[in-house]
């Protein structure tokens, strides 16, 4: 592993997502550096944030050599994640280098789950999906010390605040998957999703059966043999015309991303029939990803991590939610 610096680099820095993980980073006085594809965009960042900066593709090997040299930690946040994350992976293995991305698409995170053997010969820690299932996986993690043998994970999330539109090409590739669930063990698809109303304190909300993930980064965090999902989505109240992909924006404002709230809520059965509840309540989506991919990174600048392949959950628990400003476990 690379251990010549404390230092980060942030790929994908220009994009909605990157350019906040980017300001996180400057808050909190981080040495790091930001790299991205497009020149004018990436040396005017670099300018207004006075770091250094590196232009490549994600394809360029040689690109990726210098800019990972004196690295500790790689932020990818460049999505869609099926089109970077095996690149960056790799550049990673050979440099020696953490890996860390902020993907909710299923396919990158199963790429991280094959790549444990790799990752362990490099001593390093690779994480996808360190954004939103940082305090989705510690949520769980959390109930499963409440009782014996679990056996059943569900949990909904409300999301505010529209998306970006690196999200919405994203959910292309999640959306094509289907709705899956993990049952008895296994991954598939589900042959008859209903809706269902979870608690986020004082409000019940229908959510929908959706993919999120924790089918794959929960299991490897508790191996809870039975996994279903849920999603719900607020918008901000703004007059806004119809949205269409010309005038897409590039995601909520600030503004908006600090007017509403997310929440995450989860119920877990154990062996003997038991079953707890708890929520957390958390900053809006595009506010509580960079807080929890910093965070992350944050831990392996203190020699906090666990080699190979894992996820939020199995190498920190739920004492991550201690680093994330803002956000509230409750049990219920």
């Amino acid at each position: 592993m690379n251990t010549k610096k404390n230092k980060l680099l942030i790929y994908g820095a220009t994009g909605y997502t990157g350019k906040i993980i980017a300001a996180r980073a400057k808050e909190l006085n981080l040495d790091f550096e930001i790299a991205a594809r497009e020149e004018g965009k990436t040396s005017a960042l670099a300018k207004e944030l006075n770091v250094p900066f590196h232009v490549f593709n994600v394809e360029d090997d040689k690109g990726w050599q210098k800019a990972l040299a004196d690295k500790c930690v790689l932020i990818n946040a460049a999505g869609p994640f099926q089109f970077t994350a095996k690149q960056a992976m790799n550049a990673c293995l050979r440099a020696g280098v953490h890996y860390l991305d902020i993907s909710a698409e299923l396919e990158t995170y199963q790429l991280a789950e094959s790549l444990d053997k790799e990752a362990k010969s490099a001593g390093i820690q690779l994480i996808s999906g360190a954004g939103l299932f940082v305090s989705y996986d510690a949520l769980a993690v959390h109930l499963s010390k409440l009782v014996a043998e679990p056996q059943e994970l569900k949990v909904g999330f409300r999301h505010y605040g529209g998306f970006s539109k690196g999200s919405i090409l994203s959910s292309k590739n999640i959306a094509d998957l289907g709705i899956l669930v993990r049952k008895n063990g296994e991954i598939i698809e589900n042959p008859n999703p209903q809706s269902k109303v979870f608690s986020f304190g004082n409000e019940a909300i229908e959510c929908l059966p959706t993919p999120l993930g924790g089918i794959v980064l929960t299991y490897k965090s508790i191996r809870i043999p039975n996994i279903e999902e849920y999603f719900s989505l607020k918008l901000p109240t703004i007059d806004m015309p119809e949205l269409t992909a010309q005038n897409l924006p590039d995601g909520p404002s600030e503004e908006e991303r600090a007017s509403g709230r997310n929440g995450l809520s989860a119920e877990m059965r154990g062996k003997n029939g038991k079953v707890v509840k708890a929520y957390i309540d958390a900053p809006s989506g595009y506010a509580l990803t960079p807080l929890s991919v910093v965070a992350v990174a944050n831990r392996i600048f203190n020699n906090d991590f666990k080699i190979g392949y894992q996820s939020p959950g199995s190498a920190y628990g739920e004492e991550i939610l201690n680093d994330i400003p803002d956000l509230y476990l409750y049990d219920l």
